[in-house]
C-alpha cells in the first residue's frame, strides 16, 4: 500500500490490510529488490519478461489487521479520571452508524457497536459499566471489563435526561412527559421508583414541561435538581418532595439575556437550559434560552442575582443586555447556552463558571468562556449584598480560545483524580467538541493548546484537527526502535486499560502511517502488522512554524526514508522541506528565525520547536517551484521532487545542494498520429508532469561486458 487519500468529512478512518504471505511469493524485502533490479536491468538488455503472468485473484488474501480512526461525526464525550479512560460516542450518519470509543493509554481502545442504528446521543461512566443513551431512547450498559454490551432498556417515553453515579448502580432517566424513572444497572431491570412530574403540580396550566436536565447534591445523595423546561426543583428522595422551587420571572422593562429591545415589554418566562449545583451544594445555577445565568440561594430559594456574560441584573427594569454588533449602531444576538459546568479548584469552595455559547455570533474570538469566581465567602456570615457581589465582579473573566469559525458545542471536562462533583473537581484540561465536528485539547483554566501527540489515541488525532492527507512508508525496525522524540509535555491524560498481548515481528520494517493536519502538524506513528508495536510513540512536526507561516498548508506529497528516518513534505503552494533526525540545540530557547540560502535551498534548521529536545527537525527548504505533484526520498541521501510545473528537481542532503533541476520537456517523448493531409494548424500540446517518481540501481552501457 503506496499511499491513501483521507477524506475531511464527518469520520476519518483508515483500515490497514495485509497480503496472505503464504499465498503471495513476494513476501521477502530481499527478494523484491533483488527482482526488481533484474526486471529493470533486464529492460536495459532488451530482455522481456512479464511478471504478472501467472499471477491469479486467489493468491491475494486480504485481511483488515486494525482500524484507526473515527468512523463518523463525534456526538458526545466523558472521561473516568479513577479508571483514567475517555469514551467518544459517534452519530449515524452516511459516514458510518452510530457507535462508542473508549480509549485508554497508547493504544488501548475497544468500540461498541449500538443494538441497533442509531446515533449516540449521550455516554456515562458508572464504575466498571458505560452506559450510552441513543436517538432511539433506548439505553445501553456496557461492561469495561468484559468488553460486551450487558443489557439495553427502552424507557416508557422519549428519554429527555440520565445521570448516573459512581457510587449508585442505577440510573435515573428524565422523560419527555416529566416524570424521572430508575434503572438499576447491577440488576439489568427496571425499578418501581417512579418521580412524578413536579412542575405540573407547580403549574396545572401547563401543558409541557419535559426534563431537560438532573444532578445530585455534591454532598447529599438522597437530594436531586430536577430541571424542567419552565424550571427546576429540588427534590428530596427521605421525604419523596420538592423543597425547594426555581423560575425565572422578567417583568415588564427588563432585558433579560435577549438583545432584541422589542422583547422586554411583557412579562417572560425564558425557558430552561440547564440547571446545576455550586460544588459544595450552597447554590443553584440555572441556564436559560436567552443566554441568562441566573443563581439562586438552595436554602430559601431566592434569587440572588441574574446576568450574562456581559452584562448583570439583567432581570430589572432599565437594565442594559445589549452587545454592539460588527458595525456602529447595530446589534448583536448571542449564541444559546450549549452547556455550563461550575468548576472548583482542590479546594470546593474555590470555583468558577465554564460556560459554551453565550457570547455575540459576530463575535471574532470564539471558545469557552470562564468566569474565575475565587473563593466562595461563608454562608453562615455573609450578607445578601457580599453574596450578590461575589457572582457579580468575578476574579476574572476570559476566553479558552478555539479555532475561528467554529463553535463548541459540548465539552469533557479532565479532573485530576476525583470523579465526583459532577466530574468538575480540579480539572487540568478540558476537551472541547466544535461545530466542524473536530476536537480541541486545551489547557484549564489557562486554555493554551494540548497536542493530542502521546496523550490521546491515535484514533482521535484523525480528527483533532482533520487529517488532510495520508501516505504509508516503511521504516527500518532498528532505526525506528531508536526514534523516540523527547519533548516538554504536561501530565498524562489517558493512563488506563490494560493491552492485548500480540506477537513480536523482529525481522519486520515497521509500516509507518504519515498524517498532515489542518493545522499544519504531521504525525508520524507504527501502524503496526497486528503485532505487539514495540516503539508506540507518536512524533509530530510543526510543519507551519518550519515554513515560517501558519495558513495555507496544504500538504500534496510525503515521502519518508526508510533507512534513515528522514522526511520530505511537498506543498501545493510549491515548497519541499526535508527533515531530519537530530538534538535541538536550541531547546528551551525561541530564537530568531534566520533565512540562509545556499545552492537553491534554505536552511531552516532554525525553525525548531522550542519544546523539542530531540526528534525530528527541519533541515531545509526548496521553495516555490509549483504545486509538489510527486515526491521520493531515498535511504542513500537523495531527494528527489516534481512539480507541476514540469519541472524535476534533485536535491543531495549532504550539502545539501540541489544537483539536479530540469523541465520534463527535457527527456520525455511525444508521439502524434501522421495524416496524408498537411494541417496548417498546430495542435497544441498538453501540459505534462510528473506524478510518480522512483529510483532504482541500474548498469551503464556495456557494464556487464566485462
Amino acid at each position: 500500500m503506496r499511499e491513501i487519500d483521507a477524506t475531511q468529512g464527518k469520520g476519518s478512518e483508515a483500515l490497514q490490510l495485509k497480503f496472505n504471505e503464504n499465498a503471495f511469493p513476494l513476501s521477502s524485502n530481499v527478494f523484491y529488490r533483488s527482482e526488481m533490479t533484474q526486471f529493470l536491468r533486464g529492460k536495459q538488455a532488451g530482455v522481456q519478461r512479464d511478471f504478472s503472468a501467472g499471477l491469479d485473484p486467489s493468491l491475494f488474501a486480504i485481511d483488515e489487521l486494525v482500524r484507526y480512526g473515527i468512523n463518523s461525526q463525534i456526538s458526545a464525550l466523558a472521561y473516568d479520571p479513577v479508571q483514567s479512560l475517555l469514551a467518544v460516542g459517534t452519530n449515524d450518519t452516511q459516514f458510518g452508524p452510530g457507535q462508542v470509543y473508549v480509549f485508554g493509554q497508547t493504544r488501548v481502545s475497544v468500540v461498541f457497536p449500538l443494538p441497533r442504528k442509531a446515533s449516540v446521543r449521550t455516554v456515562q461512566f458508572s464504575a466498571d459499566k458505560l452506559v450510552a443513551l441513543d436517538s432511539r431512547n433506548e439505553i445501553s450498559c456496557f461492561s469495561l471489563e468484559t468488553t460486551r454490551i450487558v443489557s439495553s432498556y427502552a424507557p416508557p417515553g422519549g428519554v429527555t435526561a440520565i445521570l448516573t453515579d459512581p457510587v449508585l448502580d442505577y440510573a435515573l432517566i428524565g422523560l419527555q412527559n416529566g416524570e424521572v424513572v430508575a434503572y438499576d444497572l447491577d440488576r439489568q431491570g427496571p425499578t418501581p421508583l417512579r418521580i412524578p412530574n413536579f412542575w405540573k403540580q407547580q403549574n396545572p396550566r401547563c401543558r409541557s414541561a419535559p426534563i431537560v436536565s438532573l444532578a445530585l447534591h455534591p454532598r447529599d445523595i438522597g437530594i436531586l435538581l430536577i430541571g424542567y423546561s419552565e424550571g427546576a426543583v429540588i427534590y428530596s428522595f427521605k421525604s419523596d418532595k420538592t423543597t425547594r422551587v426555581f423560575q425565572y420571572e422578567l417583568p415588564p422593562g427588563a432585558p433579560g439575556g435577549d438583545s432584541d429591545s422589542t422583547s422586554g415589554n411583557t412579562r417572560r418566562y425564558p425557558r430552561l437550559t440547564q440547571a446545576l449545583w455550586h460544588p459544595t451544594g450552597t447554590f443553584v445555577l440555572t441556564g436559560h434560552e436567552d443566554s441568562s445565568l441566573v443563581v439562586w440561594d438552595s436554602k430559601d430559594g431566592r434569587k440572588i442575582l441574574a446576568r450574562t456574560l456581559q452584562n448583570i441584573h439583567v432581570d430589572q427594569p432599565g437594565a442594559s443586555s445589549k452587545v454592539l454588533g460588527s458595525t456602529p449602531g447595530t446589534f448583536a444576538f448571542k449564541t444559546p447556552l450549549f452547556r455550563i459546568a461550575w468548576c472548583s479548584k482542590e479546594n470546593p469552595d474555590d470555583t468558577g463558571l465554564l460556560v459554551a455559547g453565550g457570547t455575540a455570533t459576530t463575535s471574532v474570538e470564539k471558545g469557552l468562556s470562564f468566569l474565575d469566581l475565587g473563593q466562595t465567602p461563608v454562608y453562615a456570615t455573609s450578607s445578601w449584598q457580599v453574596l450578590s457581589n461575589y457572582f457579580e465582579k468575578p476574579k476574572g473573566q476570559h476566553t479558552l480560545a478555539t479555532p475561528p469559525n467554529s463553535e463548541v458545542v459540548e465539552f469533557c471536562l479532565i479532573p485530576r483524580k476525583s470523579p465526583y462533583y459532577a466530574g468538575s473537581h480540579d480539572p487540568i484540561a478540558v476537551i472541547a467538541l466544535l461545530t466542524s465536528g473536530e476536537l480541541v485539547t486545551l489547557s484549564f483554566p489557562s486554555g493554551h493548546p494540548i497536542s493530542p501527540t502521546n496523550q490521546l489515541h491515535p484514533s482521535l488525532t484523525y480528527v483533532h484537527p482533520f487529517v488532510s492527507r495520508i501516505d504509508l512508508g516503511y521504516v527500518d525496525r532498528t532505526r525506528w526502535l531508536g526514534m523516540v522524540e523527547n519533548r516538554s509535555k504536561g501530565p498524562l491524560i489517558l493512563k488506563g486499560g490494560a493491552e492485548a498481548k500480540h506477537p513480536i515481528l523482529k525481522f519486520a520494517n515497521r509500516n509507518v502511517i504519515q498524517s498532515a493536519h489542518a493545522d499544519g502538524t504531521i504525525r508520524i506513528w507504527d501502524a503496526g502488522h497486528g503485532d505487539e508495536v514495540e516503539n508506540g510513540s507518536v512524533l509530530q512536526i510543526d510543519l507551519s512554524r518550519a515554513i515560517g507561516r501558519s495558513s495555507e498548508i496544504n500538504v500534496s506529497r510525503m515521502s519518508i526514508s526508510g533507512a534513515t528516518g528522514e522526511l520530505a513534505v511537498g506543498l501545493r503552494t510549491g515548497e519541499t522541506t526535508i527533515f531530519r533526525w537530530g538534538r535541538n540545540k536550541d531547546f528551551g530557547r525561541n530564537t530568531t528565525q534566520t533565512e540562509v540560502k545556499n545552492f537553491g535551498l534554505q536552511s531552516i534548521t532554525s525553525r525548531a520547536e522550542p519544546s523539542l529536545k530531540e526528534g525530528l527537525l527541519p533541515l531545509t527548504l526548496l521553495e516555490g517551484q509549483g504545486p509538489v505533484s510527486a515526491l521520493k526520498m531515498t535511504g542513500v541521501g537523495f531527494v528527489a521532487a516534481g512539480f507541476e510545473t514540469g519541472k524535476i528537481v534533485v536535491i543531495d542532503l549532504r550539502g545539501p545542494a540541489v544537483i539536479y533541476d530540469a523541465g520534463i520537456d527535457d527527456f520525455a517523448q511525444y508521439s502524434g498520429r501522421g495524416s496524408v493531409r498537411k494541417s496548417t494548424k498546430q495542435q497544441p500540446r498538453k501540459p505534462e508532469w510528473p506524478t510518480c517518481i522512483e529510483f532504482g540501481v541500474m548498469s551503464l552501457e556495456s557494464e556487464g561486458d566485462n
